[in-house]
């Protein structure tokens, strides 16, 4: 599609888009205290394939320059809503190189071209960081010829570390696992079904268990082949915290300025009765294990997992979750099943 005078064009994104990709995501970071830039090295289009079925990413290229101006799309999985297993769209990687930002106005054009590619899905949604004020601002006001962005609630990810062997863990062993995911995580909108989907990296499952009854588990992942946080620089408090030993006092290590963070992610949690003395001491039982400078987990407003991870020594950050409607609306019962891993 050619627009603005043929001056720009969207268009699905090929591997060899990956390096204009690539110049866009090197190009940004977060704002607030702590400045981290996301990155998905080497190929960023295999890294959004990896989150799901299909990756559906657009790009703006311009014609003039023949550069990448903007990215975009959505990953398509299968994820449970309300019970029953649908196609969902997670929509991501919404980015705009710094030279076109106050340069590109056919937003409209964009999500239309998009939706073309996606319409057979049961529903999207999307998280925008809560310190990303000009995006919450564009897309929370209702454009015309552009989806709706509902939002949801608020959903925070927990970074943490704290390790200690204070329960006994079992490794990699996993019966009873999917009786789980059909009890537990299938009441839970938005939850990927494919709990060994290749976004999630290199995995092992760890649980704790009661005459052979799991009472607490979930997968730690790496990651890190195909998608990196790196630290770009700290503000405020968490420049004097970056340079104290904080993993003495049961909080993650702070990397160093401009270096890669080593990160595991923690997917499916599950605690029995929502315990939340069994869901910190099975947590860092977990970090004890493993190798990571910290683990991350994220949960909606009402997981009631939260609460137990509100009372660890933990750096986290907010998001706004959003449904984007196109059409109809798609009414989310129950506790919402987002994988921070997967965002």
């Amino acid at each position: 599609m050619n627009i603005q005078n043929n001056k720009y064009t969207i268009r699905f994104a090929e591997r060899a888009d990956d390096e204009g990709i690539r110049e866009i995501f090197e190009s940004g970071g977060f704002d607030g205290g702590i400045s981290i830039q996301y990155l998905r090295n080497p190929s960023p289009i295999a890294s959004f394939e990896a989150e799901g079925d299909v990756a559906k990413i657009l790009v703006v290229i311009d014609n003039v320059q023949g550069r990448t101006a903007a990215v975009g799309g959505a990953v398509i999985r299968g994820e449970y809503v309300n019970g029953s297993v649908q196609k969902c769209g997670y929509l991501t990687g919404l980015k705009i190189h710094p030279d076109y930002r106050k340069r590109l106005y056919f937003f409209a054009e964009a999500y239309r071209f998009l939706y073309e590619g996606v319409s057979d899905c049961h529903c999207f949604y999307t998280t925008i960081l809560d310190d990303n004020k000009p995006a919450i601002l564009l897309l929370e006001k209702h454009h015309r010829n552009m989806p709706l962005y509902r939002y949801l609630g608020h959903y925070t990810t927990y970074c943490f570390h704290g390790g200690r062997r204070i329960l006994k863990l079992e490794k990699n062993h996993m019966e009873g696992f999917e009786q789980l995911m059909e009890s537990h995580f299938a009441a839970q909108s938005l939850t990927p079904v494919d709990y060994q989907c290749k976004g999630l990296g290199e995995t092992d499952f760890y649980c704790v268990r009661e005459n052979g009854e799991i009472k607490a588990c979930c997968f730690v992942g790496n990651q890190q082949a195909h998608k990196q946080y790196k630290m770009c620089s700290y503000g405020g408090i968490y420049k004097l915290l970056s340079h104290m030993p904080t993993r003495l006092f049961g909080f993650p290590e702070f990397p160093k300025a401009g270096q890669e963070i080593n990160y595991g992610t923690v997917s499916y949690l599950y605690v029995k009765d929502n315990d939340r003395k069994l869901c910190k001491d099975f947590l860092r039982s977990v970090a004890a294990e493993t190798d990571f400078a910290l683990l991350l987990w994220g949960g909606f407003e009402n997981n009631p997992l939260c609460a137990a991870l509100d009372e660890m020594k933990t750096v986290h950050y907010g998001s706004r979750l959003y449904s984007v409607e196109w059409g109809e609306p798609v009414e989310l019962s129950g506790v919402l099943g987002v994988e921070a891993a997967l965002l």
